[in-house]
């Protein structure tokens, strides 16, 4: 079920995995249909469409992630549904060296100054770690 947050069993799970190596997570993102910002936040009232805010969020945890290691393999539309029937706006896919790099950029100093674009643009989300399959 889609969801905006993981919950604290899900990211107790993740933090304490013992795996140590390279991660990838597969993020399938749902937009609001307008940006929702806060009113102390500059973009508050601009009417721009969840993905405008959220791109914005993208850019800048690309930044603070790659302080940590951490590069986007790929942020893209959804252009059609090849197999099934899903109901998601775009793809982000982010490499990580290991998962302590991501929560690391999960506590970066700016993160939760950049987090009010994906609360204001984001509806929902799946995220889902992987690892290589040899490991």
């Amino acid at each position: 079920m889609p969801a905006f947050q993981p919950t604290g069993d899900q990211f107790r799970a993740f933090r304490d995995d013992p795996y140590g190596g390279p991660i990838a997570q597969v993020n399938l993102l749902k937009f609001r249909v307008k940006a929702e910002y806060q009113p102390d936040d500059p973009e508050y009232g601009n009417d721009e469409p969840g993905s405008v805010a959220y791109l914005r969020y993208a850019e800048a945890f690309g930044v603070i992630a790659a302080e940590a290691g951490g590069s986007p393999l790929l942020v893209g539309e959804v252009e059609r549904y090849f197999i099934g029937n899903g109901d998601w706006d775009a793809v982000m896919v982010m490499h990580f060296p290991s998962r302590a790099a991501f929560i690391a950029t999960l506590n970066h100093d700016r993160y939760a100054e950049i987090s009010r674009h994906r609360d204001a643009g984001l509806l929902c989300q799946e995220l889902l770690t992987t690892r290589p399959s040899s490991d």
